[in-house]
């Protein structure tokens, strides 16, 4: 049987080298994504039947517009872009932003993807997120008091 000698400063480095790494990636991963410009509104609504999410986005084309629903998380992505004005020499004043935006929501439940519905009408994206056959059925517990 052979003895190792224990090395605090051996256990320290490797603890170093595992944490470097760890932020390494996790930097790495956040300078991948663009920081958003700016954040638009967002309605939240529950009805017995689905979750419905109505997001301000004027000025944004639909191809321009990112959804995803990853576990029990919907994320909202996309991109306003500034139009171009031709033979314009200064703006006076620019309160509109424009850039990438990212929205992201915990839903309270879980939702039938497949279901899934979503317009875009006069600068408003409507979705409208069923609730999944096990959220709608109804729940009833039985309690059994011993005493």
């Amino acid at each position: 049987m052979t003895l190792n000698r224990w090395d605090p400063l051996r256990d320290l480095l490797n603890f170093q080298e595992r944490m470097n790494r760890a932020m390494d990636s996790a930097f790495f991963e956040a300078i991948s994504r663009p920081t958003p410009a700016w954040t638009p509104v967002v309605d939240v609504l529950e009805t017995p039947e689905a979750y419905i999410f109505r997001a301000d986005l004027p000025g944004v084309g639909k191809d321009r517009i990112s959804i995803e629903v990853i576990g029990n998380r919907l994320i909202i992505r996309g991109e306003r872009t500034p139009k171009a004005e031709s033979g314009l020499t200064s703006y006076h004043r620019l309160e509109r932003e424009s850039g990438y935006f990212e929205r992201s929501f915990g839903l309270p439940g879980d939702v039938d993807v497949e279901r899934a519905e979503a317009t875009y009408e006069d600068g408003v994206l409507q979705l409208v997120l069923p609730k999944s056959e096990s959220e709608l059925r109804p729940r009833s517990m039985t309690i059994v008091c011993l005493g």
